[in-house]
């Protein structure tokens, strides 16, 4: 990390840093319950980090920014949570597009499924 980041991070207050990071959150259609689980931590610790009552160490910062897909600097300037949100695109909450396209393919091999055993049926 360069110097100009690192005296980024000492003079922003951690709440400008948690309200950040709930924009990107919230961008992505991610719930907290989400971000914990993915981060290994509890609920209750990554509504804390949110919420500023928790010290957030470049660790976690990291871990974050790995979840939520975007550049470690991308909370360190005010400017780009604005900008990302022009671009986001709605995502599906718990599962990525793949994932939900695997699951839309399951389900529709079950409903071909379905109508075959139900064709053999007596009526």
């Amino acid at each position: 990390m360069n110097g100009i980041a690192y005296m980024f991070l000492i003079f922003t207050t951690m709440k400008e840093y948690s309200m950040r990071i709930r924009k990107f959150r919230q961008l992505q259609d991610f719930s907290q319950e989400f971000m914990a689980m993915k981060m290994g931590i509890t609920m209750s610790a990554y509504s804390k980090i949110e919420r500023g009552k928790t010290e957030l160490t470049l660790f976690r910062l990291s871990q974050i920014a790995s979840v939520l897909e975007v550049d470690i600097i991308d909370f360190l300037r005010e400017s780009t949570v604005g900008q990302v949100a022009e671009t986001a695109t709605p995502d599906y909450g718990f599962v990525t597009r793949g994932e939900f396209a695997e699951q839309a393919a399951a389900v529709h091999q079950l409903q071909l499924k379905l109508s075959e055993i139900l064709s053999k049926l007596p009526q």
